[in-house]
């Protein structure tokens, strides 16, 4: 009551104080923040939750009117997973007009017109990313060598690349840079640097196999069998290795070891027609054409466009003499590569053991245009030519083809049939010589 009569009965001024800070508070935790559950669904993002983070980022985005920053980028993100790239790249937009200053959203935009295919629009994006940043950035000196590639312009890809590799050691512009040198046939650059890539990441099992199918390619098969051995050390269920190093053995006539890796990738890759086409071969090598035949089989109906199932199928078919089916699948070869003279020398030599003489001289012919200096090609169109009575024709055929001979070893059995051709041609030149000198004297 004291009190109360000193302050004629008004509140005490401390009290007054504490009341208006809990109320200055409680209007404080009225107003949240916008960003006070981003962890929530940083969470959720970073357990592959999508679901569920769809339904929180919709609610944050709600609350704030669409200016949550980074509920908008991980919506961009789940989007873009999902293959909604133009709802992805809004939402990077929207990310960008909130915040135009965060380097990452351009970056995000760029990547979203890369993958739309506007790629000149994605270059100019990732310059001005770059005039952004504040260091130098490996990512975006990349993503501008895969948009020049995309352009064609493989010098300013190779330029970007370099200097990506100059800024890190990751492995991804090392393998772009290198899979640029392997298109233009330089691979001698290529294999140097991918050397240099698994200097800085042993363990790079992409940068071990692809160098492992260069030296396959120029055929170095202890280098590339040394590689795929080192990605089967560390992941010995890795396909992308198991089938290369089983073709190495295959093509060295140990049949049955590659079948036994086949086998173990076959459980991996059901549906691969490579390695069913390969299965196929090998069973082959071994005879066993029944097999041979319905794994070939199987791997052109996984693929009915692909040229080796197609071509090896035909080759197959010729020899246990079926050159009907033989030509149907050639046919087919022919589609899939029509720059590829395998399948029209095969087609050829089947329609010719089908009697059509006239469509197997046009086969080896597309075949002779396509590989000039190949023996094989140059005995069977010699062949059929003089078959269709066009001896001078198969005469020039026959020099070209000695002409190889004399500065590249030939198969013997090749050298064989164009000296029986030979002699043949000659023989017939005899007699119609001679039949020609014997009507002048009859006139």
């Amino acid at each position: 009551m004291a009190n109360n009569t000193l302050n004629n009965g008004g509140v005490p001024h401390h009290s007054a104080n504490r009341r208006s800070e809990r109320s200055i508070d409680k209007s404080k935790k009225d107003i949240p923040a916008i960003e006070n559950r981003n962890w929530l669904l940083h969470r959720h993002y970073t357990r592959h939750e999508y679901k569920i983070s769809k339904y929180l980022i919709d609610q944050e985005l709600t609350n704030s009117n669409g200016h949550n920053e980074y509920a908008s980028y991980l919506k961009g993100l789940i989007l873009r997973r999902e293959g909604k790239i133009q709802v992805s790249l809004d939402c990077f937009q929207n990310c960008y007009n909130i915040n135009s200053a965060n380097v990452d959203n351009v970056k995000q935009i760029a990547k979203s017109l890369f993958l739309l295919g506007s790629h000149k629009r994605a270059v100019d994006a990732y310059l001005e990313a770059g005039r952004m940043s504040t260091a130098p950035d490996w990512e975006i000196h990349h993503s501008l060598g895969e948009c020049y590639v995309k352009l064609n312009l493989s010098e300013d890809a190779k330029r970007e690349f370099k200097r990506s590799t100059e800024l890190t050691k990751n492995e991804i512009p090392y393998l772009s840079l290198a899979r640029l040198y392997v298109e233009e046939n330089r691979v001698n650059d290529a294999i140097e640097v991918y050397s240099t890539a698994l200097k800085g990441s042993c363990e790079s099992e992409d940068a071990a196999i692809e160098l492992g199918l260069v030296y396959l390619r120029v055929g170095d098969d202890q280098q590339a069998f040394q590689q795929f051995g080192t990605v089967l050390a560390h992941t010995a269920s890795c396909t992308a290795a198991i089938v290369p190093m089983a073709y190495i053995i295959q093509m060295h006539q140990e049949y049955d070891v590659a079948l036994s890796k086949y086998k173990t990738a076959a459980q991996i890759l059901p549906e691969s027609y490579h390695l069913w086409n390969n299965i196929g071969m090998c069973l082959y090598g071994k005879q066993k054409v029944v097999a041979a035949i319905s794994c070939l089989k199987r791997a052109h109906y996984l693929n009915p466009m692909a040229l080796l199932p197609a071509c090896n199928l035909g080759r197959v078919l010729l020899t246990t003499g079926q050159p009907a089916s033989a030509a149907i699948y050639l046919c087919a070869a022919v589609t899939a590569a029509p720059k590829n003279p395998q399948p029209y020398l095969l087609l050829g030599i089947a329609l010719k053991k089908l009697e059509d003489l006239e469509g197997s001289e046009k086969a080896l012919s597309k075949a002779h245009s396509l590989t000039p200096q190949d023996p094989l090609t140059l005995i069977n169109y010699a062949v059929i030519l003089e078959d269709r009575g066009k001896r001078d024709r198969a005469n020039e055929i026959l020099s070209d083809l000695k002409d190889i001979a004399a500065v590249t070893t030939v198969e013997s059995q090749i050298l064989e049939t164009a000296r029986s051709l030979s002699q043949r041609l000659l023989t017939n030149a005899r007699i119609t010589e001679d039949k020609r000198l014997l009507n002048e004297d009859e006139v």
